[in-house]
């Protein structure tokens, strides 16, 4: 089979996942509910903020960091945007671990000076 159809065919095992299937129910549950969705939204907007920062080496102020952990309890304690976040959790993680294991896969094919470079980073 060629990669092309491999790659398609992980794409529909994919959506057909329990974990993406539980992801999308509770997306959508959370989509349902404006206050729920602004809160998961105010979170993931932090969070982004937060990583966008740390990637660029920049400083992180106590402030944000606070605001962050107090975003994330509320969440917690809201059943659905509980739900929603490890669902999302979930597929997270199963996207990273097919990129590592096709990372594994192509490492011969990097480019010269990138020989060394694992797929975790």
């Amino acid at each position: 089979m060629a990669a092309h159809d491999l790659a398609h065919e992980l794409a529909r095992s994919l959506k057909e996942s329990n974990e993406f299937k539980q992801f999308h129910k509770s997306k959508e549950k959370v989509m349902s509910d404006a206050n729920n969705h602004k809160m998961v939204r105010e979170f993931q907007l932090k969070q982004w903020e937060i990583r966008e920062a740390q990637m660029l080496e920049n400083e992180v102020s106590e402030e944000k960091q606070q605001e962050l952990e107090r975003l994330y309890s509320l969440l917690s304690i809201n059943p659905a945007a509980r739900e929603y976040l490890e669902a999302e959790f979930e597929v997270s993680r199963m996207v990273n671990d097919i990129q590592q294991i096709i990372g594994e896969a192509i490492q011969e094919a990097m480019p010269i000076g990138f020989e060394d470079i694992t797929p975790e980073g």
